[in-house]
Parts: C-alpha cells; structure tokens; sequence
C-alpha cells in the first residue's frame, strides 16, 4: 500500500501557503537547535561550540526530511525539543568529568560517539513502538506525570541559561549569581532580558513573523551596539567560527578504534537506558503533537506510522551525530498559521534550514549567546504546563474532588523535584510508579457503584397483594451490588470484605456486573472465594449480566468460576436474578399464594373487599378463557377492551422494538392480577403484546357486560373500577419507591 500523501498534485495546490509554512518553521528551528546543540555539547568546551550548534542543525535537516517522508502527521515539524536534549545532556556531562582518553580530542569524539548511539537506541526503540503497533500504548503515559516532566523540564532549561544570560564562560548556578555577583556582566544581562522581553513582546503585537526571529535580530543588534559604544572588547561569548560542512558518518568507525581504551560494559546499560528513555519521550513528544496537529487541521494522523517516521529520523541522526528530534507542537502551529497545510512544508522547511545556513554561516557565528540563552529561556517559560496553575487554583473549590486533585499534584511536584535535583529519566520512571500506584489505590477503594435490597427494588413480575406484603416484610435478605469499573487485584479484596460484612442481614446476594469492565485473575479467584464462603453460610450469591460481556464470561469460564459456583448461579439480567429470588424467599413461605395452584375468583386482588353476594353477581358477567403456553392473549393494536382476571399461570407483557421483529419483556403477571385494564378503562388500542409463559385460566369481563353490570348493578361496577384503580395505584407506587432507592443508592 503507497503513501496516504504522495500526491504530487495535491502538494502543488497550497505550495505557496507551504513555503510561508516552511520560512516560518525555519526561522524558528535555526535559534533553538542552536541552543540545544550547546546545551548538549557545550561541556566539551568553547572550541566545539560551532560544531555543537551545527550538529542541532543536522537534527532539522536529517531527522526532520526522514520523519516528513515516512511519518504519519500531515503538518508536523520534526525538530530538536528540549526533554530530549536534556535527557542527552544528562548522558554527555558525567563523560565529560569522568572519561580519561589520553588525547583530548580523541575524548570529545568519542564522548559524541557514545551520545549518538545513545539516538540510535532511541531511533530502534521508536521504530519498534510504530512496527509492532505500539503507537496508542505510548499515549497511557499519565497526564500528572507528562506535566512534572515539562515543568522540570522547563525549570531545567531555564537554570542552564544562566550563564549565557549573564555572560559567563562557564556554567553558574543561582548560588553563583546570588553569592558572587561579578560573575554576572550586566551590560550581557541586558541583552539577555531585552531578547526575552521582546520575544514576549512580539508574540502579542507582531504578526505574521516569528517572535524568536523578532528576539534574535533585536537582542543581536542590542549586543554590538552597546559593544561599539562602551567600547568594550568583549560583551559575552558568540558561537564563533560557524560554517557548514556535509556531516560524514565516520563517528562509529572512530568510536570503534577507541572503545578499547574504556570500560564499555560500565557504559552500556546507561546507553540502553538513555536510548530507551530517548525513544519514548520522544514518541510520546511526537504523538502529542500529532495530536495537536489533528485538532488544528481537522484530520487523524497515523500514529504508528508517525512512529516509524521518527525512529527512522533519529537513526539517522545517530549515524550523523546529530541531536534526537522529534516533532514539535510550536514548529507546526507556526508552520499551519503561516499557510503550511501537507507534507510538503516540513520538506521545503529542512531545505531552507540548508540554504539559510550555507548563506549566513558567518552570520550565525556572531550570534551571542546571550540572546541564544534568552530564547531558550522564553521557550523554558512557555513549557510551564498551564494545566498544574490550574488545578492549583482550582483547589480551594475541588469539594469532593480535593484529594484526587492534591493526589496529582503531589505526583506532578514530586516529577519536577526529581527532574530538577536528581535526573531526568529517574523523574518519569518514579512519576509513573507513583501515578500508578495512585490510581491503583483510588480504584481498589470500591467497585460498588450503588446497593439495594430487594425491599427496595422489584423485578418485573407483577405479583398478588398478599405476595407483594410477604417480599416487603422479607425483601432484606435480597440485597443487589452494582459493580462498576474493573474487578482487579486492588479491588477484590474489598469487594469481598464488603459482602462477608452482611452476611448476617442478606440470604440472597445479587452482583449486577453490567457495568464491569475487566475482571483479573485475582478478581476471578476471589469470585470463587466469595461464593464459597457465602454457600457455607446457607446463602446464595448470583450474577447477573455476565452473559452480555463475551469476554468476562469466556475469562470466568476459562479461570474455572463456572465449575466452581455452577451455571444455575448466573442470570442474563438482574431482573431475571431478582424474580428468582422473590420466587423463592415466597416459596419458604408457609403463607404463599402460589402461581401454580388456581386460586378462586374472590382471592383476585381486585375484589379484595366485595361480599359473596358482590362476587356472585359480578361472576354472572364474566366468561373463562384458558391459554396454552406461548397463546397470544393480547396483541398491540387491537381494540380489544375486555378486562382480564388472571386466576393460574403466568403471562407476559412484551413491547415491540421499533424496526425490529424482536420484542423485549417489560413485566410478567403472576395468578391474582388484573391485566388489560388500560384498555378496558379508556378504550384504547393495545399498546403491548401479551402471552401466556405457561398454561394460564382468566375471567374475563368484556365492555358489553360491563356496561350491563353498571345499568343492573351499579353500585357493584363502581367498587370495581375503584379496585381497578386502587390496584395500578399499588404497581405505581412500588415502582415509585424503586426510582426513589435507585437515584438514593
């Protein structure tokens, strides 16, 4: 399958807006892969800052024309990004105290070596993430932790400029600042601070040019100038001699001649760990970007194959001795506002960054690096994530949701302690086990979403007055549990101390697992262990809504909980759980009126309170009708308004699914109810359907007799229509009370 975005047609449709795209990428990447080539390289002296600076700039041009060619994001800008070079920085400084070679030069070279295969693994590690479709796994970093992470970052980055800021010639830290003030050179400093603040300045009233350019030109111009009129011979260091050369890939070779001089095993697990890290961060830094490039084109990019792109790029990069790229959210809002809208811009922009380069060496040489600190510091205060100022602020007002918000604070904090005073890799892998073992916490808490009792909560079978009193006096021992989220490790355990805690209040336990996304092999273990201990008791513990989830059912089944608690246990609802239940707390009673049996007209719930002489007058105007089981007795639509006496079995009450021949069970009738009345009452069609669930005997009134009965008898024919109306009465107030439990449970 070709490239989704090889159509050379639709690159030359918008290759004006592209090329806007692709000068303003530029002139934004040139600057801050200069300064992170320092921040990189920077200890191995002031001599190799030119090649430091240049080595950034192979980054945008290797990196991001390999990623723009097989990535999967339409406008993203690959380019040098802050973590992941202070995460090789990080890597590159210890070698620059601790590695003895005997010849200096010999050092640096290999020192670069090392870093670039430290890009290398990370190039793998990408490429890997996008061939195995590891893309979407990348994204399940936490959010408290990505924000940690860019807030030390940005406190990292920020620190690490002070020395240019103020001139120094080598790194100072606040201390130095605050304790040794003539470190600091304050006509540098100036410029410095007028770069930020006109960075900052321009951002807000300079349109269509990239703040940073604004910042450079301005903070570069300030610099010479107070040069010439102080007449000082020296306000700070520049880059010095820049010049572009072609990058030759003969860093490994080198390496190769000298690794027997070293101690490589001691190196290698830091490389493998810093690639590891490299690779990781930079998907995640890719994947976000795409993310937000999806939200500012409207499209979807491909994030495994985006993946695959920047893996390629950064191995590519390694065999250069280039910096580890990655794609970049302010390159591709800079790239997008100017008109870049495919591929084609990210192209153009590594072009440009070559002939800009090749054009203006000399002149970027002279840059200071005051006004680089500056604008690496501009950047440092724009990763301040605005999400922790947020939460910060929003916590005064959290209510019920302080804790969970002082809970990613304290991982966020903690991230950017770590990030700042120990290590940049230590700091997300500490980040991740907190933020994990948080949430773990939080969803071990309890999985019970709400409780009722049977007392509380009916199924659907309509029962007699006298069945309907026996389920109140002894609907406690029903008690339902409505599971939500995953029944893991962390929340078994208290599922199953919250159960074992009522065993002497309920008989029959119900766990409604319709809103269970995942159940664990300890979950499934104590599944067993519950029922165990609940069946030793004389109880019973079903489940309901197993059967609408294929793979928790396959999951228990395969665990062995089927053989265990027996197929009888599950049900395909609650309502089917909780009719089983009532059958049977009723079927212990030496009171029942049962369903099987008939019963006699005057046990007919509608006649509760009529003489015998009512009973017999009235029985003058009804006929018998008997059902098989399945008979239809009642069809939706038909205008049928006879009133209906159920005196055995049981009937069910179904509605038709609209553009569907499939029907769902609203309620079933059991022996002493009356059905049909709606109709009967107001002369209505049939609004459901009903059949018999077993053989089933009614009397039936029809509107005929009924009428004859008002002219004859009327005082008869209005106690009945009272009964009538004093039984839906009872139905609404049962299902009134169960709407009332459920929005209190």
């Amino acid at each position: 399958m070709g490239h989704p975005t090889m159509d050379l047609k639709a690159y030359l449709v918008n290759i004006k807006g592209d090329l806007s795209g692709a000068v303003s990428a530029a002139i934004i990447s040139i600057p801050l892969s200069i300064g992170y080539g320092i921040i990189v390289y920077g200890p191995l002296g002031s001599e190799f800052l030119p090649f430091a600076a240049l080595l950034g700039i192979f980054a945008c041009l290797l990196g991001g024309i390999c990623a723009s060619l097989l990535g999967g994001t339409q406008i993203q800008i690959t380019a040098p990004k802050a973590p992941l070079s202070l995460i090789l920085a990080a890597f590159v400084l210890p070698l620059t105290m601790s590695l003895h070679v005997p010849e200096p030069a010999s050092r640096n070279i290999l020192i670069v070596g090392l870093a670039s295969l430290c890009v290398l693994t990370g190039g793998i590690i990408q490429l890997l993430f996008g061939v195995l479709r590891l893309g979407n796994l990348i994204k399940y970093v936490p959010y408290p932790v990505v924000s940690g992470f860019m807030n030390g970052i940005a406190v990292i980055l920020i620190l690490e400029q002070l020395g240019p800021l103020v001139g120094a010639r080598s790194h100072i830290s606040l201390y130095d600042i605050f304790y040794t003030p003539t470190v600091v050179q304050p006509l540098t400093l100036l410029v410095g601070l007028t770069t930020i603040i006109v960075i900052f300045c321009a951002r807000r009233l300079v349109k269509g040019v990239p703040a940073s350019l604004v910042g450079l030109v301005a903070g570069t111009a300030l610099f010479y100038t107070l040069e010439k009129i102080t007449g000082a011979a020296d306000l700070g260091p520049v880059i010095g001699n820049f010049s572009f050369h072609w990058p030759q890939p003969d860093i490994l070779p080198k390496i190769y001649r000298i690794l027997w001089n070293i101690n490589l095993a001691e190196l290698f697990p830091r490389i493998l760990v810093t690639g590891f890290v490299l690779g990781s961060i930079g998907a995640l830094e890719s994947l976000l970007s795409s993310l937000a490039a999806d939200n500012i084109t409207a499209t979807r990019h491909n994030s495994n194959r985006e993946l695959v792109g920047q893996g390629a790029g950064n191995m590519l990069n390694a065999v250069f001795s280039a910096l580890p790229s990655a794609g970049s959210e302010l390159h591709n809002m800079a790239n997008y506002r100017a008109g870049g809208r495919t591929r084609l811009s990210s192209l153009l922009c590594g072009l440009l960054i070559f002939v800009i380069v090749i054009s203006l060496g000399p002149v970027i040489g002279k840059i200071p690096l005051t006004v680089i600190g500056g604008i690496i510091i501009s950047v440092g205060i724009g990763l301040f994530d605005r999400w922790t100022l947020e939460l910060v602020r929003n916590l005064s007002q959290a209510g019920k949701q302080r804790k969970r918000i002082i809970a990613n604070l304290t991982v966020t904090v903690v991230v950017v302690v770590i990030t700042v005073c120990v290590n940049l890799i230590v700091a997300v892998l500490i980040g991740i086990a907190i933020a994990s073992g948080l949430f773990v916490s939080r969803m071990g808490k309890s999985i019970v979403k709400r409780t009722y009792s049977g007392e509380q909560i009916r199924s659907k079978k309509v029962r007699s007055l006298k069945n309907n009193q026996l389920l109140e006096e002894r609907g406690k021992g029903i008690i339902v549990y409505e599971l939500r989220g995953p029944l893991f490790f962390g929340s078994a355990d208290n599922l199953a101390r919250e159960i074992e805690g009522a065993l002497d209040v309920f008989t029959y336990c119900i766990l409604d697992m319709k809103r269970l996304d995942e159940i664990d092999s300890t979950g499934a273990k104590i599944l067993g262990q519950i029922s165990k201990k609940v069946t030793t008791c004389g109880k019973y513990l079903l489940f309901s809504y197993l059967s609408a989830n294929p793979s928790l059912s396959d999951f228990l089944r395969a665990m062995g909980v089927y053989d265990t608690l027996g197929e009888d246990c599950f049900f395909a609802d609650t309502d089917a759980a909780l009719e089983w239940a009532e059958d049977n707390v009723l079927t212990q009673s030496i009171d029942l009126v049962g369903a099987a049996a008939k019963i006699e007209l005057a046990q007919m719930d509608v006649l509760r309170d009529f003489t015998a002489a009512e009973i017999d007058t009235l029985a003058q105007k009804l006929t018998t009708k008997t059902f098989g089981k399945g008979d239809a007795i009642v069809k939706e639509g038909d205008t049928d308004r006879r009133l209906f006496m159920l005196v055995k079995g049981l009937v069910g009450v179904r509605i038709r699914l609209p553009q569907s021949d499939r029907s769902k069970r609203l309620i079933t009738y059991s022996s002493g109810v009356t059905f049909g009345e709606l109709a009967f009452l107001d002369g209505s069609p049939r609004s459901v359907d009903v059949r018999a669930e077993e053989d089933a005997e009614t009397y039936v009134l029809s509107p005929d007799d009924f009428r004859l009965l008002q002219e004859e008898n009327p005082a008869i024919a209005v106690k009945l229509i009272r009964n009538i109306a004093l039984e839906i009465s009872e139905r609404l107030r049962i299902r009134t009370n169960e709407v009332r439990a459920l929005e209190q449970g």
